[in-house]
């Protein structure tokens, strides 16, 4: 599990940093989704400190999707 929240970690900044492209940062999002539940907290994180509402509303449609159970794939 220990490795698990390294990668989680990591995504999550990839997703965080405002030097990457867009679209890297929205493909980090989407990887979180591996992790179902365990990316819960990152995705929240990322909901509330993004600084593009385009990222904070793929957080939050992923969040409502996982927190319902249902299938969550990768791309939207």
């Amino acid at each position: 599990m220990e490795n698990e929240q390294v990668a989680i970690d990591v995504i999550r900044d990839i997703a965080m940093d405002s030097n990457r492209v867009l679209v890297e940062r929205q493909r980090a999002i989407d990887a979180l989704t591996l992790f179902r539940d365990a990316a819960l907290p990152a995705l929240t994180f990322i909901e509330r400190k993004t600084d593009m509402n385009v990222l904070r509303e793929r957080c939050g449609l992923y969040i409502q999707r996982i927190k319902a159970g249902a299938n969550v794939s990768m791309t939207l």
